[in-house]
C-alpha cells in the first residue's frame, strides 16, 4: 500500500511517530524504500549509492514480524521497524543475503561468515537492513593520488543527489562535484530517501565529509567508543558512526552503538555555550583535494559570518579566528621534528589488517592482499579503468613491511595534537570549535583521537552541492557535540533540504537551483 510519508524528508523520529500511531507499518515502509531505491540507484538519478540489496522477500518478512511484535509486546526502542543501510566495508553474515565488497569488484560475490558487532546491535534493536552502501574503494586506500571520492570498481561512480551535472571529468578526488568519501554511499542513500539513517565508518573524514556533501548530520565517535570488530578500516584510527537527518537520530544511534544513553545531551539551546570559529584561510582545502572556486569561497565565508551572528543572537558567545593550528601544520611539524609521516599512519598495517579481515569471510576468491592486487590486474577493464588506473598503495603494501613502531608513533602524534587542541580550548574557555567542512578538522581530530561532527549549513550557488561545518569538542566530546548539534538544528532549519532527483546528464545551465 502507498504510505503518507516523504521519504526524502522524514527522519527516524517522524517515522516512529507514525508507526506508533498505526498510520503506517514497517512492511509498507520497507516496500516504499525499495521502490525509491529501484527508481534512483541504477536508474533515474543513477546515484549508485548501494552496491547490494537484501533479498526483498526476506526483509519484508522481517518487517512483518516486527509489525506483529509491535502489536503484541510494543516496540523494542526508537529503531523498531526502521530501515537502515550499512557501509559495505562493514561485514554482514551470509544469512542476510548481502555480500561485503569493501568497494572492490574482486569481492562482489564474497559473503561474510559473521556480522560485525554493530550489525548485531542494529538487528537486535529491531532495524531492517535494506542494503550495503557504495564507498570510495577500500576507503581510498588503493591509489596515490586517490581515486575520485565515491568511486568503486564494485558499483562505479556514486553521485551526489544535489550536484547538477554529475561528477566532472576533471574533478579532483574530493572535488565539488563528487559526493566525497569514503562513506559516500551511506550519505547519498539517506539524502536520496533510500533509508532514513545509515552507518558509515571513518579514519580521516570518511563520515563527516560525505555527510556535509549530502546536507546531513553525522558524528565520528572517538576511536574505541564503538566496536569496530568486523569492519575494514585503519585499526589505529577507525570508528563507526551514524549519518542522519536530525540530531535526535544521531543521538539515538550513537546511544545504541556506544551502549550509553546520550539523549540528555539534546538541550536544543545555545545558552551558555562558547563557540570558537577558526579563520578560513589557513583551513582552506588544498587545491589538489578540492578545486578552488572563488565565488564559492566568498559564499562560504559570508554564510559563516551570518551563521556566527545567528548563533550569537541565539545566546552563545562567539570567538572568531581562534588560533587552532590546521592539520597541515601538525603534519609538517611531526615530519620535521620526529620524522613521522602522519598520513602513512592512517593505514599503517593495511596488508595484515586486510588479510585478517578476510578470515571472517565464509566464501571469497580473495584471501590475501596479493590475491587482490592480481585480481585487479586480471580484470583491469573493471578494476583499473583508464580513469582510475592505479593501485599503487596496494602494491606498496604487498611488498612493504609493517612499521613496528606505528603504535608508538600514533601515541606521539596523539599527544602533540591533543596538546595543541586542549590549549586553545583552555585559553578561550571553549565548548566547541568549528571549521568549514572542506578543511581538515576531521584529520586533526583523528590525529588526536577525538570525536568530530558534521552540521549542514548551505548549498553552493554554482552547482548545488551541500556544505556545512565540522566541529570538535576535545576529550569525551560526543555529548557536547550532540548538544551543539541540537541547537544548530533549531537555529538553521533551512540547512536541511530535500534534493530534486534528476538525471545525472542534466546540465547546470538547463536546471534552476533547488
Amino acid at each position: 500500500m502507498a504510505i503518507d510519508l516523504s521519504l526524502l524528508g522524514a527522519d527516524v523520529a517522524a517515522i516512529q511517530t507514525k508507526l506508533a500511531a498505526n498510520e503506517i507499518h514497517s512492511v509498507d515502509l520497507v516496500a516504499a524504500y525499495f521502490e525509491q531505491i529501484h527508481k534512483h540507484n541504477l536508474k533515474g538519478a543513477e546515484l549508485r549509492a548501494l552496491i547490494s540489496l537484501a533479498p526483498v522477500d526476506s526483509v519484508l518478512a522481517q518487517a512483518q514480524a516486527l509489525d506483529d511484535e509491535r502489536k503484541t509486546s510494543g516496540p523494542r526502542g526508537p529503531f523498531h521497524g526502521i530501515p537502515i543501510v550499512i557501509k559495505d566495508s562493514i561485514l554482514t553474515d551470509s544469512s542476510l543475503g548481502m555480500t561485503t565488497t569493501c568497494g572492490t569488484a574482486a569481492l562482489i560475490e564474497a559473503y561474510g561468515g559473521q556480522n560485525a558487532d554493530v550489525v548485531d546491535l542494529v538487528l537486535k534493536a529491531g532495524m531492517v537492513i535494506l542494503g550495503k552502501a557504495n564507498l570510495s574503494e577500500l576507503g581510498l586506500f588503493k591509489a596515490d593520488p586517490p581515486n575520485t571520492g565515491g568511486w568503486s570498481s564494485a558499483r562505479g561512480q556514486g553521485l551526489s543527489p544535489y550536484v547538477i551535472g554529475g561528477v566532472l571529468p576533471n574533478a579532483t578526488f574530493l572535488g565539488h562535484s563528487t559526493p566525497a568519501g569514503s562513506s559516500s554511499g551511506s550519505a547519498v542513500a539517506v539524502a536520496a530517501g533510500f533509508a532514513p539513517i545509515a552507518l558509515g565508518a571513518e579514519t580521516d573524514g570518511s563520515l563527516v565529509q560525505p555527510a556535509s556533501r549530502a546536507g546531513l548530520y553525522a558524528i565520528k565517535p572517538a576511536p574505541g567508543k564503538v566496536s569496530a570488530k568486523g569492519s575494514l578500516g585503519g585499526f589505529l584510527y577507525a570508528s563507526i558512526g551514524p549519518i542522519a537527518k536530525s540530531s535526535k537520530d544521531v543521538a539515538d544511534m550513537l546511544s545504541l552503538l556506544m551502549g550509553t544513553d546520550l539523549s540528555h545531551a539534546l538541550k536544543g539551546s545555545w545558552a551558555g555555550l562558547r563557540v570558537g570559529i577558526v579563520s578560513y584561510g589557513p583551513w582552506e582545502a588544498a587545491s589538489f583535494v578540492v578545486e578552488p572556486i572563488e565565488s564559492f569561497t566568498y559564499q562560504v565565508q559570508k554564510q559563516i559570518d551570518e551563521a556566527a551572528s545567528a548563533i550569537s543572537t541565539a545566546g552563545a558567545t562567539i570567538i572568531r579566528d581562534v588560533p587552532l593550528q590546521p592539520f597541515w601544520k601538525l603534519s609538517d611539524d611531526m615530519q620535521a621534528e620526529h620524522e613521522i609521516d602522519i598520513e602513512e599512519l592512517w593505514d599503517a598495517d593495511f596488508r595484515n589488517e586486510f588479510e585478517s579481515f578476510m578470515t571472517l569471510y565464509e566464501t571469497s576468491p580473495i584471501r590475501s592482499l596479493a590475491d587482490l592486487v592480481q585480481y585487479h590486474k586480471d580484470h583491469a577493464d573493471v578494476c583499473l579503468p583508464p580513469e582510475h588506473p592505479s593501485q599503487s598503495l596496494l602494491e606498496g603494501a604487498v611488498t612493504g613491511t609493517a612499521d613496528p613502531d606505528a603504535a608508538a608513533k600514533v601515541k606521539q602524534v596523539q599527544e602533540k595534537a591533543r596538546e595543541r587542541i586542549n590549549a586553545v580550548f583552555a585559553d578561550f574557555d571553549l565548548d566547541v570549535i568549528l571549521s568549514h567542512c572542506d578543511g581538515r578538522m576531521a584529520s586533526l581530530a583523528a590525529a588526536a583521537g577525538y570525536a568530530v561532527a558534521s552540521f549542514p549549513l548551505g548549498f553552493a550557488d554554482f552547482n548545488g552541492r551541500a556544505w556545512g561545518m565540522n566541529a570538535i569538542s576535545g576529550p569525551g566530546g560526543e555529548e557536547k557535540l550532540l548538544e551543539v548539534m541540537s541547537a544548530w538544528e533549531i537555529t538553521f532549519p533551512e540547512a536541511r533540504k530535500a534534493p530534486r532527483l534528476r538525471s545525472p546528464t542534466e546540465s547546470v545551465h538547463t536546471s534552476a537551483h533547488m
